[in-house]
Order: C-alpha cells, then sequence, then structure tokens
C-alpha cells in the first residue's frame, strides 16, 4: 500500500488529509471512505467519529495508534478497492468526493518526524572518495524539520553555497516507539518505506568541517525533499534488495542497489536504537557512489530537476532554484 498526505491542487495546504493509492494512479480519501464503510456497510452510526480517529490528517499520527489503525486501513483499502473499480465516482457521506486522479493532486512530504537521521558513507561507492572511509560506527547526523520539503516543491539554493549536491537513499519509517532493537527483530518495528534525497552544500560543509562539525551544510531549508509517499512494509519484502537512481535533467547520475549498503537496515535500527524511536521517525540509509562529490561538472544549478527514484517506491521529483536575495 502507498499512503500519502495531499490535498487537491487548489485546496489550501490546511485541508491536506490521509490518502491511498488505488486502482491506476488514483487516490482514494481515507477519512470519508472509512466513515462510509462503516456506516453503509457495518451499520455502525459512529462511523463517522471512528474514521476521524483511525484516519487523521498526518501518517505519524496514524502510526502512534498502533495495530488497531493498521486493522482499519486493511478494511479501508479493500472496502476502497473494490468501490472504486465499481463506482469510480462514488461519493462519501458528506458528499465528497472519494477518488481523484493522482495528477490532480498535490502530495506533501508524507512524515514530518520528531527525527531524521542521516546515515553518511555507507556504500562501498561512496566511501572510495578520498577522506570518505568508512568508520567502525555508522556515520549518521540529524536533518531538522525546516529543511523537509514536499515532492515536486523546489530546493533553495542558498547565497552562500557554490557547490549543491545530491543523494538519493532509501529511507526507513519507524512504526512504533522502541528502544535497544535487537537486529532479529529490527523490521517489526518498520512502518514502510519512502525516499529521502539528501541535499549538501558541499562547500559551506567543508568550512563547518575545519571548524569540527557539520550543521548547515545539511540542513538548510529544503535540503531534505521526501516522497513521495510511505509504501508499507509488506509491499516491500526485501528492501535490501532496491535499485537506486538518480537522473538530472534526464541524465543518470547516479545508479546503485541497496544491497551494497555497509550498514544494513537491520544493523543500522539496532545501532540507533540506543536511543528512543518514536512512531514516524525516519532513517535515511545512505547513498551510492556518483553525484556531485564524484563530479563536480554534476554539482547542481538553478533550472535543474531532479528524479530520485528507487525501486517499488517510485519516483521523487525536485527543481532548484536560487534563494532570493532582496
Amino acid at each position: 500500500m502507498k499512503l500519502m498526505r495531499y490535498s487537491r491542487k487548489h485546496e489550501p495546504s490546511a485541508l491536506a488529509r490521509l490518502g491511498i493509492l488505488v486502482g491506476h494512479d488514483v487516490v482514494a480519501d481515507l477519512r470519508a471512505g472509512y466513515a462510509l464503510y462503516l456506516v453503509d456497510d457495518t451499520g455502525n452510526s459512529k462511523g463517522r467519529e471512528l474514521a476521524a480517529v483511525y484516519m487523521p490528517p498526518y501518517i505519524a499520527q496514524f502510526l502512534h495508534m498502533g495495530e488497531a489503525a493498521w486493522l482499519a486501513l486493511g478494511d479501508a483499502y479493500t472496502y476502497l478497492t473494490d468501490l472504486a473499480q465499481a463506482v469510480p465516482d462514488a461519493v462519501g457521506l458528506n458528499g465528497e468526493h472519494l477518488f481523484i486522479p493522482l495528477a490532480e493532486c498535490r502530495l506533501y512530504a508524507p512524515l514530518r518526524p520528531s527525527k531524521l537521521i542521516a546515515i553518511g558513507r555507507n556504500y562501498p561507492g561512496y566511501t572510495r572518495n578520498p577522506g570518505k572511509e568508512g568508520g567502525k560506527v555508522p556515520a549518521a547526523f540529524i536533518k531538522t524539520l525546516s529543511s523537509l520539503a514536499g515532492p515536486e516543491r523546489d530546493i533553495v539554493k542558498p547565497a552562500a553555497c557554490k557547490e549543491l549536491d545530491y543523494e538519493t537513499e532509501l529511507a526507513v519509517v519507524i512504526g512504533k516507539k522502541c528502544k535497544h532493537v535487537r537486529e532479529e527483530d529490527a523490521y517489526s518495528v518498520v512502518a514502510g518505506y519512502t525516499i529521502v534525497n539528501d541535499i549538501t552544500a558541499r562547500d559551506v560543509g567543508r568550512l563547518e568541517r575545519e571548524g569540527g562539525h557539520l550543521f548547515l551544510g545539511k540542513t538548510y531549508d529544503t535540503f531534505a525533499p521526501m516522497g513521495p509517499w510511505m509504501v508499507t512494509r509488506d509491499a516491500i519484502p526485501d528492501p535490501m534488495h532496491l535499485r537506486i537512481q538518480t537522473r538530472v535533467n534526464g541524465e543518470t547520475r547516479q545508479d546503485g542497489n541497496t544491497k551494497d549498503m555497509i550498514w544494513s537496515i537491520p544493523k543500522l535500527i539496532a545501532y540507533m536504537s540506543q536511543i528512543t524511536l518514536m512512531p514516524g521517525d525516519v532513517i535515511s540509509t545512505g547513498s551510492p557512489g556518483g553525484g556531485g562529490l564524484a563530479n563536480p561538472e554534476w554539482l547542481l544549478k538553478s533550472g535543474d530537476v531532479i528524479e530520485a527514484e528507487i525501486e517499488g517506491i517510485g519516483t521523487l521529483r525536485n527543481a532548484v532554484v536560487d534563494e532570493r536575495t532582496t
């Protein structure tokens, strides 16, 4: 299943809600659809109220409710998939359209995590770059919420940055509160997967490292595009064998596979869960070689369009614009 946060293109962001992909490129309104299912199919007079609880506007809110929400999602998905085929123009209890073509939707970053943990130097193709050798523990850093950007949103190149780079990464979404997770149990705390493009100001990062730290170079506003949705864990049975590609203006710049990770997903979860991980937290697992780090001619400029694609998930698309200085 592909869960998303969306609105119609003409609607304000305040009306964004939880949706799910059904059929061929059709988005179903989960709250309205589940309410209809409860009232019409099960005769539950509290359908509206229950749907508002189990199908909230944010995926992290959904995840916090645990198993009951997942059971509700399964019922809603089955019902809406069948209804979309039988009655594609179906409406909800309040007359709202249940199904909207994906092309008419505005998608938002699927998660606003309490922690976006990004992993560096996790592929051999990356560590072959001088000064980027791996260590005895995963190299990790935090991206702030202000760095998040949704699908089709612009990546803003800061005025202070002359060397803007990109890294397509498989991102793991944590599904339950957990701590000290064993490697063999790691997938049990995973809700699903999405794509993160780890945007980096390379020149700013070099200056920061001279001072012994790295912060702004990784976490300027819009430096963590995420999406286009969260794919549930059951839909990707082997996340350690997915092709990762990055295209800039249609030209392939990165092409790798998650099987080449130095630190596997279970190892990353086990290590990072030394701190408490919360539902909706995200671990972005690093990127294969390529990009501007390997070829300075591939550094980004205003007008470039980046397509970050991962097998089984989809494509996250963003364009680059220069920061306005006036």
